[in-house]
């Protein structure tokens, strides 16, 4: 019999699991589980201190929430600033007075992470990503398109058609969607398009920054 059993006994009686035992004395796990199984109050300390992990994970956790979310904050604060000496700058620039007009029409408010401009004209869709490759540093190939359209219309000819005219590779176009509602046909001929940036949180706030500072301008 090992002569470390009784301080084995007293550690665990102590309170200590099973990995703070190995780590004072040099035992295996399969000794202590023979040594422990059938010993009740073993049973209890290891009840407990399941409790108490769980406790301690929980608290990890919420520090590490807490501590991602001031990050976050102290991030989002410093977009705005940014987005505010920017403002400065771009106000001279038609282009981003125009960007910004569309985007107060007819661009997503409610999104947090999401940039969206619906309409059915080619030439706002292409001034909207003109703003975006200009002053928000957005690629083609990081904005996508959505159609949606009526029965009367073939998605792939509306496909191609949006394509060509504001610029975006079909591989950007997400599944066309198909309106079944009272009226079947409608004057469109291509359908409503919506540019989209998603999954941008620092876009859209820059976005939303802009449009607050140029509701404060005087005319």
């Amino acid at each position: 019999m090992r002569q470390d059993k009784d301080l084995v006994f007293k550690l665990r009686r102590d309170g200590k699991s099973y990995r703070e035992i190995q780590d004072e004395i040099n035992i295996s796990r399969s000794t202590l589980c023979d040594w422990f199984r059938n010993e009740e109050w073993s049973t209890h300390i290891k009840r407990n201190n399941i409790t108490k992990n769980i406790k301690l994970s929980t608290e990890r956790l919420e520090l590490l929430h807490i501590g991602r979310s001031r990050m976050l904050a102290d991030k989002y604060k410093q977009v705005e600033i940014e987005a505010e000496k920017e403002f400065q700058i771009f106000i001279k620039d038609p282009l981003f007075i125009a960007g910004l007009m569309i985007y107060a029409g007819e661009g997503d408010k409610r999104s947090n992470n999401m940039s969206r401009v619906s309409n059915s004209e080619f030439y706002i869709h292409k001034i909207f990503i003109k703003f975006a490759e200009k002053y928000l540093y957005i690629t083609k190939e990081n904005i996508k398109i959505a159609l949606i359209i009526y029965p009367d219309l073939d998605p792939n000819e509306c496909t191609n058609k949006w394509s060509g005219e504001v610029g975006i590779s079909i591989s950007n176009f997400h599944k066309t969607q198909v309106i079944k509602g009272k009226e079947k046909t409608k004057k469109l001929q291509y359908g409503v398009g919506i540019s989209i940036i998603s999954s941008i949180v620092v876009v859209k706030k820059k976005i939303l920054k802009w449009l607050e500072l140029s509701s404060r301008l005087e005319f």
